[in-house]
């Protein structure tokens, strides 16, 4: 089999698993902690700590991204898309070419600065949680009183998981082509990049529950619908110019707390065994 018909072969596969899992992510109700993310993080000031100091330059790094963007690939992308998606054409171009930035903007600060602060943001909303013993198997624990749960975070005991993100951009790059596709291909691009984004945002949870590779593709398999409605929830709000940079805090937050909802269902299951 030649590349282009590799490359078709692979575009028409993952544009039906997109459509098979989609039924699912909408039954899932998980694409509304990146919500409830929103509203816990805004409720609790202690949480936002980590995000002030991380915020000014990426900040910049979001406006140089965005606006250099924009002016190398909108309308080149734009006239292509003309051909297939008629007069929405620049309006999907605008969409995709927020989400090349929004990835490139996580992709840069996550590696170099962000990834400590959401990690420890992730681990305080447990422990204020009542999960304590969980963030026990990969952090200390401070034995103090406060309300403040960023307080009680002692040293990290286990280096956070790589979340794959040269896998997920390489991804991204081979799903571009389905943008080509009239009409339904910019949805169907944003559902399969859902579904690399859902896992990625528990790939801190895992490690904290002790997963081995297997285990974590078995958890994600079973839960695949979930995490593609996760996933697209935050995708969409990701194309909110220099926000995201807020939303990566909040969608930590929305993955914990949805953590601490699938702890409370397994242990639900584990009491009626017994």
């Amino acid at each position: 089999m030649s590349t282009p018909e590799k490359i078709k072969s692979l575009v028409r596969e993952e544009a039906q698993q997109a459509i098979d899992i989609s039924k699912d992510a909408a039954n899932s109700g998980s694409y509304l902690f990146p919500i409830r993310g929103i509203y816990h993080f805004l409720r609790y000031p202690s949480l936002q700590q980590p995000l002030w100091r991380k915020v000014l330059p990426t900040v910049l790094l979001s406006i140089v991204v965005i606006i250099t963007m924009f002016v190398v690939t909108y309308l080149p992308q734009a006239a292509i898309l003309t051909f297939v998606d008629g007069p929405i054409a620049f309006v999907n171009a605008a969409m995709l070419v927020l989400s090349e930035s929004s990835t490139l903007i996580l992709l840069i600060s996550r590696w170099w600065w962000i990834d400590d602060a959401a990690v420890e943001v992730f681990d305080a909303v447990l422990v204020q949680q009542n999960q304590t013993a969980l963030v026990a198997a990969g952090r200390e624990i401070r034995p103090m009183r406060s309300s403040d749960p960023i307080s009680k975070l002692g040293k990290r005991l286990k280096k956070p998981f790589g979340d794959g993100l040269v896998k997920s951009l390489i991804r991204y790059v081979v799903l571009l082509p389905l943008n080509f596709i009239p009409v339904v291909g910019t949805m169907v691009f944003f559902v399969l990049n859902a579904r690399n984004v859902g896992p990625a945002h528990h790939a801190r949870y895992f490690q904290l529950k002790g997963f081995s590779e297997t285990e974590r593709k078995d958890w994600v398999k079973r839960n695949q619908g979930g995490y593609v409605g996760f996933g697209l929830a935050c995708v969409l709000l990701n194309l909110v110019p220099i926000v995201n940079i807020v939303f990566a805090f909040t969608h930590t937050v929305g993955a914990a707390l949805w953590a601490v909802k699938l702890e409370k269902i397994e242990a639900g299951r584990g009491r009626k065994v017994e």
